[in-house]
């Protein structure tokens, strides 16, 4: 099954699970909430795993027990599963009981009545989700130097993605969910010093296995 397969069967198996969970919610539960919360977690983990296996892949780390083509796949298959997060995450939003948002709140971000530069820095980072993980399901169909452009914008939604996990979600003050995001940042970090260091590989060597 390719990545982008995966992305869609996962992503309908979490949209059904958040509307089951709001199907038989009760008046006075916040099970949605949660729901839409750990979707909102897991897709952030995801989205840095996507990006630090893709940059490991890029410097030709060596990692032990993983050859290069698994930590390629591994890239590939966790951007898919971040989208298909993301998908429950945004659909949990829509759906809860306890928050007014609508799609155009959804899609944009700054028009939500709840923390609009939060909001609008969580849907910037969902559309360069979007974009990244289209782009590579069609990459075929692009220039490769117009799919290298539209890839990198993996990087600027990330650092979004941390920001709107940050300043909008409600866990932010908790020492372990602070702890979590310092140390996936500064992993990320770590290998763009790497990168822009100068730490690249040869034209040879940084052919991408074939899809």
């Amino acid at each position: 099954m390719t990545s982008w397969r995966l992305g869609v069967f996962t992503g309908f198996a979490v949209v059904c699970s958040v509307l089951a969970v709001r199907v038989v919610q009760g008046s006075t539960s916040a099970d949605t909430w949660h729901a839409l919360r750990a979707a909102g977690f897991v897709t952030y983990l995801l989205f840095w795993l996507s990006a630090l296996t893709g940059m490991a892949f890029y410097l030709r780390m060596s990692v032990p027990g993983i050859r290069q083509t698994v930590m390629f796949e591994l890239h590939r298959a966790s951007g898919a599963l971040a989208a298909a997060f993301l998908a429950g995450h945004l659909v949990g939003v829509l759906v809860d009981p306890w928050i007014d948002f609508s799609l155009v709140d959804v899609l944009v971000g700054a028009t939500a009545p709840y923390r609009p530069l939060a909001l609008l820095l969580g849907a910037s980072a969902a559309w360069a989700l979007a974009i990244v993980t289209l782009t590579t399901a069609f990459a075929g169909r692009f220039l490769y130097a117009t799919w290298l452009n539209l890839h990198r914008l993996a990087f600027p939604g990330y650092v979004l993605a941390l920001l709107h996990g940050l300043v909008a979600g409600s866990d932010s003050a908790n020492p372990l969910v602070l702890s979590m995001y310092g140390l996936t940042a500064g992993a990320l970090a770590g290998l763009g010093v790497l990168r822009l260091a100068g730490r690249v590989p040869t034209a040879a060597s940084a052919t991408l296995p074939s899809r």
